[in-house]
């Protein structure tokens, strides 16, 4: 008991001197001291009974049993594993939208275009002038025809006397060329009735066209065109009958889809 009593001393001194020469010690450390401790305590008490047994000092048995009782080695701490940087997601990539196909220039069925037509002479024969400017809307209902909704303002002069008026009329043009080409001939045929008056007499003019032209399309929306017309004119209520040239000037066309 002596003895177990001068150990637990010696281990809790040399305990102290640990600690203040290099700092705490860890759990792990010592437990593994209890343990080796306990296990050399009972090696020198089972060498003590083995010594009475045998009629031999118990004290020099203890000893010799602690000179070969094998010290069990601290079983070092495993490091912490370094925690594993996340890997970031990776971002979703829109898929890439299809590009739209080019419009072609060029006639083309379904298109519906917005026209006017500014600056060109009005039917004339003789010593008559005129000019008349008209808007409307045209429509391809295949790839080469094109059909002309069409109202206008007019404005002639037969000798001394002016007339005014208004009018509608209707073409009907066939487009020829190579299809996507830009410029492209056309050959067309009209009729209109207009209403024309001076003072307070107007009469009605009954009017049917042919003729050809050139349309140029600066882009697939957007065109310029220009045409010259030989027409026949009437005037019902006069029996009398014109013929003379229809030049519309210059035709600008807005198309949409």
């Amino acid at each position: 008991m002596r003895t177990l009593s001068i150990a637990l001393l010696a281990l809790a001194i040399t305990g102290c001197e640990t600690t203040s020469g290099t700092g705490q010690k860890s759990a792990a450390e010592r437990a593994a001291e209890i343990q080796r401790y306990r296990e050399q305590k009972a090696a020198e008490e089972e060498a003590r009974q083995k010594a009475i047994a045998e009629v031999r000092d118990p004290d020099e048995a203890a000893k010799e049993a602690t000179a070969t009782t094998p010290t069990t080695p601290t079983t070092p701490e495993t490091p912490a594993t370094p925690a594993t940087a996340e890997t970031p997601a990776t971002p979703a990539v829109a898929p890439a939208a299809p590009a739209a196909p080019a419009l072609p220039v060029g006639p083309r069925m379904g298109l519906l275009g917005l026209r006017a037509s500014l600056f060109g002479s009005t039917l004339a024969t003789g010593d008559s002038v005129g000019t008349s400017s008209t808007v409307g809307v045209r429509y391809f209902f295949t790839e080469t025809v094109g059909v002309d909704l069409d109202a206008g303002f007019a404005y002639a002069s037969v000798g001394e006397m002016s007339v005014t008026g208004l009018s509608l009329g209707v073409g009907l043009n066939a487009y020829g060329g190579a299809p996507g080409k830009a410029l492209r001939p056309f050959f067309s045929l009209a009729g209109s009735l207009s209403q024309v008056g001076a003072a307070n007499t107007s009469t009605s003019v009954l009017t049917l066209a042919a003729g050809g032209g050139l349309e140029y399309w600066i882009a697939p929306q957007l065109s310029v065109s220009t045409s010259l017309m030989v027409g026949l004119a009437t005037v019902p209520n006069a029996d009398t009958l014109a013929i003379g040239t229809f030049r519309p000037g210059l035709g600008v066309t807005l198309y949409t889809e």
